[in-house]
């Protein structure tokens, strides 16, 4: 056996490999929550908000995909992202929030 063998398999048995993808997982759960929410949400409104104004000059169905349609799918999948984050967060995580 080599020695890089032996410096990996020693490295391997000393950390626990499931507890770091865990925690790697929780980490980016956790950012996506927080940080990439917010840059997300905030590019959503303002796209919102000039495609509603932008409403005001259409006429017919697409006055009303900019004014209704397009604002409510938009902050839909928003809301629903967030959803599937907060579900993906561990209990112990939640916990540690509080």
């Amino acid at each position: 056996m080599s020695k890089w063998t032996e410096v990996r398999d020693g490295m391997l048995a000393a950390l626990d490999a499931s507890d770091v993808v865990e925690s790697a997982k929780q980490q980016i759960i956790e950012s996506l929550s927080t940080e990439g929410m917010t840059a997300l949400e905030s590019v959503a409104d303002k796209f919102v908000t000039q495609v509603q104004a932008h409403a005001a000059s259409e006429t017919g169905w697409n006055a009303i995909r900019d004014k209704f349609v397009l604002p409510l799918l938009i902050n839909g999948t928003i809301w629903a992202i967030k959803f599937v984050l907060s579900k993906s967060t561990s209990n112990e995580q939640k916990m540690h929030r509080v």
